[in-house]
This record gives structure tokens, C-alpha cells and sequence, in this order.
């Protein structure tokens, strides 16, 4: 971290997940790994931001994005070119939590309507994986 600290301009960025934001039912430990991975982001940021530091600490939020991981999922997915391109439009304009994507309404829905948001996450649909 020093030698980023050094830097005249530096960044470290943090890829977390919308199931930072609410949990999911079936992927239990991946979404309490990214909320961790969350909370630590934000509280570095304002660590730093606090010791007068000018390292930037960005958080990318996507959605479900197309990857192996994702391969046999049937729900709707982006793109990784997509993230990319949310991504460095965030990093362009200096936003330091950067929603992709369906992250960007999940988000205020979540926000305001955490039931709903926990739902979307978790449709009934789904329930069929945590029997097995």
C-alpha cells in the first residue's frame, strides 16, 4: 500500500457483487464474502480519505454477469465487455461505487424496498437448489 500511497495518482479496485447488497439464498458464502469485501472497501476509502491520502478506492457493483461461473444459469446476465465499459465510464467520471447495469436499479429498489430486492434475489424459482 505504500508504494501506492507514493504514487502521484493511484487506484485499487474492489469487485464486489448486488448480493453485497441483499443475500442470496443459494450462494450463501459468495454473498457474505462480498459483503465483507464490501464493508472493507468503503471503510479503507474513508481510512485513507481521513489520513489526507490521494489513493482512490473504487467499488465495482454488476449484476450477474456472463462468465463460467454463471454458464448454466438461466437469468439475465451482461455481458463482461458491458461491466468493462460501466466500469471505466465510472473510473472516467470519478465515481467511487460504480453500478453496472440492472446494479444501478437494484440498488434504489434494495434501497427502499429491501423485501423486494431480497425477492428478486431470491424467487421461488430458485428454492429447488437448496432441497438438494
Amino acid at each position: 500500500m505504500d508504494m501506492l500511497k507514493s504514487r502521484k495518482e493511484a487506484a485499487i479496485i474492489t469487485t464486489t457483487s448486488i448480493l453485497s447488497l441483499t443475500p442470496s439464498l443459494i450462494e450463501a458464502t459468495y454473498s457474505s464474502s462480498k459483503t465483507a469485501l464490501a464493508f472493507y472497501t468503503r471503510s479503507l476509502r474513508e481510512h485513507l480519505r481521513i489520513t489526507g491520502s490521494s489513493l482512490k478506492i473504487f467499488e465495482l457493483i454488476p449484476p450477474l454477469v456472463a462468465t463460467e461461473m454463471t454458464a448454466e444459469r438461466n437469468d439475465k446476465k451482461i455481458s463482461v465487455e458491458k461491466m468493462v465499459q460501466g466500469l471505466l465510464h465510472g473510473l472516467s467520471k470519478d465515481h467511487y461505487t460504480i453500478r453496472v447495469g440492472d446494479a444501478k436499479l437494484f440498488s434504489v429498489i434494495n434501497r427502499f424496498f429491501p423485501k423486494i430486492g431480497f425477492k428478486l434475489v431470491n424467487p421461488k424459482k430458485s428454492w429447488h437448489f437448496l432441497k438438494h
